[in-house]
């Protein structure tokens, strides 16, 4: 391999999986048919509704049913869902209307030392509880789009977990979005996953070793 190719190619992969300034890994959960709690969406609902219909892997928090559509999966920009319930594939799945659901996300969030700029947008309600600060965000109920910035004082800065509850109700469109320092929250890959990374440059430095250090006998004539 070309030794200024492998290197590139090597940054690339470090650069492409490193985690990002914003978020930890982030799963959700979602509850179907749920008008109560879609119509007050406090992060408590979680916990008298029991076993969620479904869960996933959250991406990015920039969803919006006007860009993929007034379904569950359309809005959650089509992740995987896992632990589905019967009442969930009844709803219809992913295709299901997303009217009447309610969400609960957790992750943890990177803030800086200091003051962190925060802009949430949500059409309809929720809340949203940072660890160590407490509930920056108190608008469970239904509401046209909304887009709210504040500042939320990271102290020394690092890492928050956080937990967010989000219902959907009175039909669309449903948003719901969530910068800090005007990034938009994402999803960094899992400890395994960075480890399986490790792993693989281990081997393409071991690969490009055994290249470099392989002669060719001379063919007999």
């Amino acid at each position: 391999m070309n030794r200024s190719l492998f290197t590139s190619t090597l940054l690339g992969l470090l650069l492409a999986s490193s985690p990002t300034a914003q978020a930890g890994f982030i799963t959700g959960e979602v509850w179907v048919n749920q008008q109560p709690a879609a119509a007050n969406a406090t992060l408590a609902q979680h916990l008298a509704l029991g076993t969620a219909d479904a869960t996933f892997n959250s991406g990015a928090f920039n969803y919006n049913s006007n860009v993929g559509g007034y379904t569950i999966g359309g809005f959650l920009n089509n992740p995987t869902f896992t632990s589905t319930s019967a009442a969930f594939a009844a709803h219809g799945g992913a295709a299901g209307d997303l009217n009447q659901t309610y969400f609960y996300f957790t992750g943890t969030i990177h803030l800086n030392a200091g003051n962190n700029s925060f802009v949430v947008g949500h059409d309809d309600g929720l809340q949203l509880n940072i660890d160590g600060i407490g509930l920056v965000v108190n608008a469970p109920g239904p509401t046209g789009f909304t887009n709210t910035p504040f500042n939320v004082n990271g102290g020394a800065g690092g890492d928050f977990n956080f937990e967010l509850s989000y219902g959907e109700t009175l039909g669309p469109p449903a948003q719901l979005l969530w910068t800090v320092n005007g990034a938009t929250i994402t999803s960094t890959p899992e400890p395994a996953s960075l480890t399986m990374l490790g792993f693989g440059v281990v081997g393409i430095f071991g690969y490009a070793r055994r290249r470099r250090n392989t002669t060719v006998a001379p063919a007999n004539v």
